[in-house]
């Protein structure tokens, strides 16, 4: 076989479709020299070659004009004209009557009340008429002369804890009003309707838990302090609890509540709550409908000695529990004989919670609770979610303090207080004192005495409440003192008191 010895010269194609050949050009693409054939057994069979560069094509470049072109206008989001004062409706504005809610509006409220942060269900309202203290003439409504229902109000008498002494107190809760209305003062009687219904039912003392403490400052309500809560991982709480010293003594059981074990449970509510200004005076038939009410997921509770099913608490007793919803601990109690108690029984709902793959766990408890530092590892509780506070307003200054007046008195005697203990108040709303003698205080209105306070009536209710510094409010200007044993007086009389209202009790079925 011959091979083939002549090659084509590579040709430049240019546009319109000529070649030529560009052998004399510098810019000639010269092919690459083919290497001779070999062989290996077969010389007949020629070895493969480098395929040859047949030609090279060249065509025009793209040219891009560069002419500005007339610009758009400009697309603007913002209307330019000035957006004027909303006026509500006249319809909106005609005055309202606020009345007790009638059977047939529990569909019109369920809806009004869907805008809350947590709002309630049905399940709610028929609990609410199982309440051993029920009235329906504690839910009142605000209507317009056509009917319509506008606002919402809740209006719940309870017995608050002051100072360890049971005080007639109520509640204001859910106040709903339709976002039309708002800034038309349909709130505003609203709220004055509810606060003559708690005169009327005898009410010394009215709290309430709030995201709009301003707007109650402007209705002569008192911000006392906020909803103490606190979030951690249950991993880091395990590892925090154990820089705790353990607890020395008898190693106690934690499992499910049983119902027949709610005694034991409210003795150990009783047992700390007297320590804090704000939680209910719980009893057993209240107990047991906040039970049947069915706010909370779970009730764990610890056990010292052998657990057995008794009824009298003769082989076990119950020393300890704990309440949750979802991921939330709403109380955690222990008996005041087992201090570090508390440690465990959160210890084990820690575990708890990561055997049910919680990533967090909110404790909810008084902000001077030493827990809180170990739930989320600093040393004060932050603001609950939304910023709710507690507010308060005294309807009867002399029926608070002729209830509390025998809890100073031990307290007094307690402290080896053994001279007379006289102090005055001037307030707007109340003027007279409280006589401490031989460990019994008595109340005297219309007297003031030589040492008093001259304070307003905001002061005055975070002062019966234990929410108040005397000598701090001096030195702001918000109370005045005739002499300076009245400022020690007052701080041995109404000393400071750690607050806390329960969430159980509010927190919606």
């Amino acid at each position: 076989m011959q091979r083939a010895s002549s090659r084509r010269s590579p040709t430049v194609k240019l546009a319109g479709g000529r070649s030529r050949p560009k052998s004399g050009s510098k810019h000639a693409i010269q092919p690459a020299p083919a290497k001779a054939a070999e062989t290996s057994g077969d010389k007949s069979r020629p070895r493969a070659r480098q395929a040859a560069i047949e030609h090279v094509e060249i065509r025009p470049a793209t040219i891009f004009s560069r002419r500005q072109e007339a610009r758009r206008p400009a697309i603007l989001h913002i209307p330019q004209e000035t957006i004027g004062h909303y006026e509500p409706p006249k319809w909106l504005l005609e005055e309202c009557r606020v009345a007790p809610a009638r059977a047939g509006d529990q569909h019109e409220i369920l809806q009004l009340l869907a805008g809350l942060p947590t709002p309630p269900s049905k399940a709610e309202f028929h609990a609410a008429v199982d309440h051993p203290d029920h009235d329906a003439a504690n839910r009142l409504v605000a209507r317009l002369p056509g009917g319509r229902i506008i606002g919402h109000v809740e209006v719940m008498p309870r017995q608050i804890l002051v100072d360890g002494a049971p005080v007639a107190g109520g509640s204001i809760d859910r106040i709903a009003l339709v976002p039309e209305c708002r800034g038309t003062g349909h709130g505003r009687r609203l709220v004055e309707s509810a606060e003559e219904r708690l005169r009327k039912i005898g009410v010394d003392v009215g709290f309430s838990r709030t995201r709009i403490a301003g707007s109650f400052q402007t209705f002569g309500w008192s911000i006392l302090g906020r909803d103490a809560t606190s979030t951690g991982r249950p991993t880091e709480i395990l590892a925090r609890l154990l820089d705790f010293s353990q607890r020395a003594g008898e190693p106690v059981t934690m499992r499910q509540w049983r119902h027949v074990e709610l005694p034991a449970i409210l003795r150990i509510y009783r047992q700390n709550a007297g320590r804090f200004v704000g939680p209910l005076d719980r009893n057993e038939s209240y107990s047991r409908w906040l039970v049947s009410r069915g706010a909370f997921d779970s009730i764990l509770v610890a056990l010292m000695g052998q657990d057995r099913y008794d009824l009298h608490e003769t082989t076990a007793r119950i020393v300890g529990y704990a309440i949750q919803s979802g991921n939330r601990v709403l109380e955690l109690m222990a008996d005041p004989e087992f201090p570090g108690l508390e440690r465990e029984i959160l210890a084990r709902v820690c575990g708890e919670a990561i055997e049910n793959d919680w990533q967090e766990i909110v404790y909810e408890s008084s902000a001077l609770d030493p827990l809180h530092e170990a739930v989320s590892g600093a040393g004060t509780a932050a603001a609950a979610a939304g910023d709710r506070m507690i507010v308060a307003k005294l309807f009867n200054p002399l029926g608070l303090l002729q209830a509390v007046a025998a809890s100073v008195g031990r307290r007094l005697s307690a402290a080896g207080v053994r001279e007379t203990v006289e102090l005055g108040l001037d307030a707007p709303s109340f003027r007279g004192s409280i006589i401490v003698a031989d460990g019994t205080a008595t109340v005297h209105p219309g007297r003031i005495g030589r040492s008093y306070l001259k304070i307003t009536d905001d002061e005055l209710t975070r002062l019966l409440l234990g929410q108040c510094d005397p000598a701090a409010a001096a030195t702001a200007g918000r109370l005045t003192a005739s002499t300076q044993i009245a400022i020690k007086f007052a701080s041995m009389l109404f000393p400071r008191v750690p607050l806390w209202c329960p969430m159980w009790d509010d927190l919606p079925a």
